[in-house]
């Protein structure tokens, strides 16, 4: 059989079939997360530790969910580009306390953690980073059989905080929080996410484009209703991109669904927007 069937239509009755489940049993060892990887100007796809696609130039994608607060990760050993991946030594999913899965906390607390102090990394650096992941679609991939595919994306502090030099375009910190203060929400726009060229291509800009479709909105909330973005943005000992798979997991309760819930901490002042949200969107075209 020739491989030109690939490039060819699918069947009439197989194009609501989607990917069969044997497919992505092999594609993601059964249960591996699909994530996208932001590296040295390039978004990698990565499936169960192997790169299967690369993406070069701006990604559009729907937000469909994040972690509730921003985390902490600490890995013992010196980060190489050459490295192999391993799990984190110490991480915290609420940016506070150690996670209770973690077997060599640094501290009791983040805030006052050896870790966290200027000089513990690399040069003045801090050894503990910030940490923050989000759960996205790709509008490249609606009107395929990868329509509602959701990947794992972790933004370091450098994507996190900070000013832009790009009119329009914020570091995710600030662009949540534009769009909160102009009374939109980040997960009913479309946004492009790009390399920010004025920091080597090491972090990630935002920019809101249009507001999503209702196929791409109802997309969306399927998912979040179904609890599979829950376990993509909840940060754990296997959130390392290594070959190990990550446990099978049953579609899990309603209460472990919900992040556990610590003593409130008095949040950031979000900072005023630097523009009108309404005067960015103004050539968005209308939801369908």
């Amino acid at each position: 059989m020739s491989n030109l069937i690939l490039s060819q239509d699918t069947p009439d009755f197989l194009q609501k079939a989607g990917i069969s489940n044997l497919s992505k049993q092999l594609a993601g060892k059964g249960n591996g997360i699909k994530r996208i990887v932001p590296k040295n100007g390039i978004f990698r796809k990565m499936v169960g530790g192997e790169e299967v696609g690369k993406i070069k130039g701006p990604l559009e994608v729907v937000i469909v969910d994040a972690s509730p607060n921003v985390g902490r990760i600490y890995y013992e050993k010196q980060w190489s580009p050459d490295a192999e991946p391993t799990a984190p030594t110490c991480f915290s999913n609420d940016g506070r306390e150690p996670d209770e899965s973690v077997e060599d906390p640094q501290g009791d607390r983040c805030d006052t953690c050896p870790k966290n102090i200027k000089g513990s990394g690399m040069g003045s650096s801090k050894a503990c980073r910030y940490s923050r992941r989000l759960a996205v679609m790709l509008l490249e991939d609606f009107d395929t059989a990868l329509e509602g595919q959701v990947y794992q994306m972790n933004l370091a502090s450098k994507s996190l905080f900070g000013d832009s030099n790009v009119e329009n375009a914020y570091t995710f910190e600030n662009y949540h929080k534009v769009c909160i203060n102009n009374g939109k929400s980040v997960d009913h726009v479309v946004t492009n996410i790009f390399f920010n060229e004025d920091n080597d291509n090491q972090s990630l800009l935002f920019m809101p484009m249009r507001w999503i479709k209702s196929k791409e909105y109802n997309a969306s909330v399927k998912l979040t209703e179904s609890g599979v973005t829950k376990r993509i943005v909840t940060m754990t000992p296997y959130q390392a991109d290594t070959t190990k798979a990550l446990p099978a997991v049953a579609s899990p309760p309603k209460e472990e669904l919900e992040p556990k819930k610590r003593e409130n901490k008095k949040e950031l002042t979000a900072p005023a927007p630097k523009n009108n949200l309404d005067a960015i969107v103004k050539a968005w075209a209308d939801e369908d």
